[in-house]
């Protein structure tokens, strides 16, 4: 039976046997597919490249006009660096569903490559922690249990199409991290937390039913802004363990903006930065333990967060 790795109490020294044991193996046995993928890459891209030089003469004899000639060039270039990269960019996506897998069952639970709406994403709309916009993406999808608790996160990007004289384009309303932890306790109210203090209109339709809480240690009192339908409840809620945990993790996925809320036994946070659960570039090496080891702190700092809020109601495990 293989054992399992309680990532709440993973280390770096702890790394150099799971990555050995797990990771190393299958990346190893994927270099040779990346290397394939490369090589077939610089062929289709020097065939492109040459193709899409040799278009620009014959446009400009037909037609007179060097500017529409250049432009030909430029989309046959653009269309044979796609071709010329479709199979990196395949081994590459085979490669991570592979490693995170790995990762994911390791710790005992699922990682989905794309296409699942993360838990909680309506209430998180409602709440005003994520924006709505006109499409939305989510990829990099983990859901499993810790000490009795369900959680998923994943990668998002949420945007909003906008008009101009210039025509139609796509702006990026949030990217980054999505997380949602189902608790076995049920709260009474709701308690939302964020990162900006001058932004209080976030909370929307939510303001007229909650009340701010202040904080006892004056650093988190300027860190977080904390707004609650209960009191005694938030303030049981936003001990300094896990506020500090909140710190760290943003800090973990070098991100801004952290925000999250207490509702109904859910704890829901999104962080603004950029996508965490990828291998790096497949120009390089797959045998670069960097990526991995990352992977893992992330998930790490996710477990003991979940950890921090059971510590204030059972006052048994670690923080």
């Amino acid at each position: 039976m293989v054992k399992l790795i309680d990532l709440a109490a993973f280390t770096d020294q702890k790394f150099p046997n799971l990555y050995r044991d797990r990771i190393e193996p299958l990346l190893g046995a994927r270099e040779a597919y990346r290397l394939q993928a490369i090589s077939v890459f610089w062929r289709r891209g020097s065939l492109g490249a040459g193709a899409a030089l040799l278009l620009v003469l014959p446009v400009h004899v037909w037609t007179g006009d060097i500017q529409l000639a250049l432009f030909f060039g430029a989309v046959a270039l653009i269309a044979a660096g796609s071709w010329a990269y479709a199979p990196v960019h395949a081994v590459g996506l085979e490669t991570k569903q592979q490693a995170l897998s790995a990762i994911a069952e390791a710790i005992e639970c699922t990682y989905q490559l794309d296409g699942v709406e993360p838990a909680g994403l309506e209430q998180m709309r409602t709440l005003q922690l994520l924006p709505t916009g006109d499409r939305a993406r989510f990829h990099d999808h983990f859901a499993g249990h810790h000490h009795g608790c369900s959680f998923t996160f994943c990668d998002g990007l949420v945007e909003q199409q906008v008009s101009s004289r210039r025509g139609k384009r796509w702006v990026t309303m949030f990217r980054g991290q999505v997380i949602h932890i189902d608790f076995p306790k049920r709260f009474r109210g709701t308690t939302v937390l964020h990162r900006d203090a001058g932004m209080l209109n976030f909370l929307g339709a939510w303001a007229t039913r909650l009340q701010r809480v202040g904080l006892v240690d004056s650093r988190l009192e300027r860190a977080f802004e904390v707004y609650a339908t209960d009191q005694v409840e938030a303030r049981d809620l936003i001990h300094p363990v896990f506020m500090e945990r909140l710190l760290e993790l943003e800090q973990q996925f070098k991100g801004k903006n952290l925000r999250c809320a207490f509702t109904q036994g859910k704890l829901l946070i999104a962080i603004e930065g950029g996508d965490r659960f990828e291998l790096g570039s497949m120009f390089k090496t797959l045998l670069d333990e960097a990526p991995i080891r990352q992977v893992l702190r992330d998930i790490s700092e996710i477990m003991k967060l979940i950890n921090s809020v059971l510590t204030a109601e059972r006052g048994a495990l670690p923080s």
